[in-house]
């Protein structure tokens, strides 16, 4: 029991791509899935007096959902794009409380998906509806983690032809090299076979009442406290985790043992089928980033086929104000003025 409550801790932390105080609310729109489940997509339309050619669409990481995208409000990643004449369509992937509550046990949807229903049907439905809604051609797409990692999937996998341009920002595709926080998670691999979900949600609103003192430690593997605001992490645990499936742990365990992503029945390597991804892609990845190591964003630039491709590490050697963690490149003290505009920049020269 001991090992499933550290289990807990240490996944809540992983999640913790959350977010602060969010004042910034676009519309909601429910999108259907091809296999019959709803998903949310929050619609911000372009501020900016110049509108770009291609929308945006903005997916989440693991055991979180969109609304750590939006923490600073103003100055948050959603607000700069805005402001920079981008029409930003925030999606969340199925399982998300928004679109409807999923069982644990029992009812029309329970925790039995993998990461494969977000890789097939998800990103799918979600581009297909930004398409329709928009008369866009193409979207722009920027994924955090492991909203970086189902894309890879699709464009290699799947040849998805409706993607013009890809921010991938800390996502990794393997764990090499591995680091003490991977080994722990695995190790206590056995303890989560007695849930039928990883149950972060009410676990991060409990944990949200908690002295940082008593999960400094976990949440320094995940973020880079000095670099990220007292306000965001105390509000980090009430607005943006969400319960993780057992199968999309599984699908991290199988590619901590392999070296690689797989698909849920380890048939098909995402991994070796980066070459097949030939769009514009741009990298990003933080220097004390113990998930996303800049090595793995590293084997992940140098596999993929894309001639346009660029690949940034934002650190202090690399005149940024800091040594950026996994999460903190989305909401650090400082990442609308650093992180954010790199964005927008590459962005910009490809819309």
């Amino acid at each position: 029991m001991r090992h499933v409550a550290f289990t807990l801790l240490i996944l809540i932390a992983f999640a913790m791509g959350a977010c602060a105080s969010v004042q910034l609310h676009g519309d909601k729109h429910a999108v259907q899935t091809k296999d019959d489940w709803k998903l949310t997509i929050e619609h911000f339309q372009a501020t900016g007096p110049k509108k770009q050619k291609f929308p945006v669409l903005i997916c989440h990481g693991l055991g979180a959902n969109r609304h750590y995208f939006k923490a600073n409000n103003e100055d948050s990643l959603v607000s700069n794009l805005q402001k920079a004449g981008y029409d930003v369509w925030l999606m969340d992937l199925r399982g998300r409380p928004e679109a409807g509550e999923t069982g644990y046990w029992f009812g029309k949807h329970t925790y039995t998906y993998s990461m494969d229903e977000y890789v097939h049907h998800d990103l799918d439905a979600a581009i297909a509806y930004v398409l329709q809604q928009t008369g866009a051609a193409k979207i722009n797409y920027i994924g955090h983690s492991m909203g970086g990692i189902i894309m890879y999937a699709r464009l290699g996998s799947l040849q998805e032809n409706r993607v013009a341009n890809f921010v991938a920002i800390a996502s990794p595709m393997n764990f090499l090299p591995y680091n003490l926080w991977t080994f722990k998670l695995y190790s206590m691999r056995g303890g989560m076979a007695l849930l039928p979900v990883l149950p972060l949600r009410p676990g991060a609103i409990m944990g949200s009442f908690i002295p940082e003192a008593l999960y400094s430690p976990f949440i320094d593997a995940f973020l880079n406290s000095e670099n990220t605001s007292r306000e965001v992490k105390t509000l980090l645990l009430q607005r943006s985790i969400n319960n993780i499936s057992k199968n999309e742990i599984k699908q991290f365990i199988y590619m901590t043992e392999n070296g690689g992503m797989f698909s849920a029945d380890g048939k098909v390597s995402y991994r070796e089928n980066l070459n097949k991804v030939t769009i514009p892609v741009y990298l990003l990845a933080g220097r004390r980033d113990e998930l996303a190591d800049p090595a793995v964003v590293r084997d992940i630039y140098e596999r993929v086929a894309a001639k346009d491709k660029t690949f940034e590490i934002f650190s202090r050697a690399d005149g940024y104000a800091d040594d950026y963690g996994h999460t903190d490149l989305i909401f650090g003290k400082v990442a609308h003025k650093e992180v954010h505009p790199k964005i927008i920049e590459w962005l910009n020269k490809r819309n």
